[in-house]
C-alpha cells in the first residue's frame, strides 16, 4: 500500500508541476476484470494529455455468463490491497476548436493485484431416473497481476462553469500473470491472456484554461 501512495505521489507532483490546465475526475469502469471506479488527475498540453490515478476494485458475486471463464469478469478482492490499482492514460485531442465537445483518442493501461473468485457447476452424482446431479462449487484463485491496455476513442461534453463529463470505449488485451496450482495445466504457464474492452463514463473538473 505504502508503495502504490509513493507512485500515486510521484505522479501528482509530475502533473501538477507547471502552468498548463489540470482535470480531475472520477469515473466507472467497465474491463475486462470486472467493475471498478476510479479517480484521476491529468495534465493538458496543446492536444496532449497525459494522466493517472487509482482504482477501487468492485466485487461481484454474480458471473454475466455461464461459460466458464477462468478470468473474464471474474477478479473479486479477497485482501485490502486487492481492492486498490493503479491506472495511467494518454489523449490526443481531435478537433480541438469544438467550443463544448471535445473528442480524442486513447491508450489506457490499468494494472491491480488481486484473487479470482469463480462458481461452477459440476456433476457429481445421478438420481433414481439416471438424470446428472450437478453440485455448485465456488473456488478462489491467486492471486495474480492484472494488466489491461486498450486504446479507443471518447469525448468530453461541457456541462457549466469547468465542470464536465466523459466517455470513452476501447478494445485491447489483458495480461494474467501468476501461479495456481489449482488450475490444470496453468502451474508451469505462468501468463495468460485475452481480448478485452473498456467502457469508461465519468465527471471531471478543469482547473486553469
Amino acid at each position: 500500500m505504502k508503495r502504490i501512495l509513493l507512485i500515486i505521489n510521484i505522479v501528482f507532483l509530475f502533473i501538477v508541476d507547471g502552468q498548463t490546465q489540470i482535470d480531475i475526475f472520477t469515473a466507472f469502469n467497465s474491463t475486462f476484470t470486472g467493475r471498478s471506479l476510479s479517480v484521476s488527475i491529468s495534465k493538458n498540453h496543446n492536444k496532449h494529455e497525459f494522466g493517472g490515478g487509482i482504482r477501487f476494485n468492485i466485487n461481484r458475486l454474480s458471473h454475466p455468463d455461464d461459460q466458464n471463464n477462468t478470468f473474464k469478469k471474474r477478479l473479486y478482492a479477497t485482501k485490502p490491497m486487492h481492492y486498490f490499482g493503479l491506472k495511467s492514460f494518454y489523449y490526443y485531442h481531435i478537433l480541438k476548436t469544438w467550443k463544448h465537445i471535445n473528442p480524442f483518442i486513447f491508450y489506457d493501461l490499468q494494472l491491480t493485484y488481486s484473487t479470482s473468485r469463480n462458481r461452477m457447476f459440476l456433476p457429481f452424482s445421478y438420481d433414481t431416473n439416471g438424470d446428472v446431479l450437478y453440485k455448485e462449487y465456488i473456488e478462489f484463485y491467486g492471486p495474480f497481476t492484472w494488466l489491461e491496455q486498450n486504446v479507443g476513442i471518447g469525448f468530453k461534453a461541457n456541462l457549466f462553469s469547468s465542470w464536465y463529463i466523459k466517455q470513452k470505449i476501447g478494445f485491447g488485451t489483458s495480461f494474467i500473470m501468476g501461479y495456481e496450482k489449482k488450475l490444470l495445466g496453468k502451474y508451469f504457464n505462468w501468463f495468460d491472456w485475452d481480448f478485452c474492452y473498456l467502457i469508461n463514463v465519468g465527471i471531471g473538473y478543469r482547473f486553469g484554461k
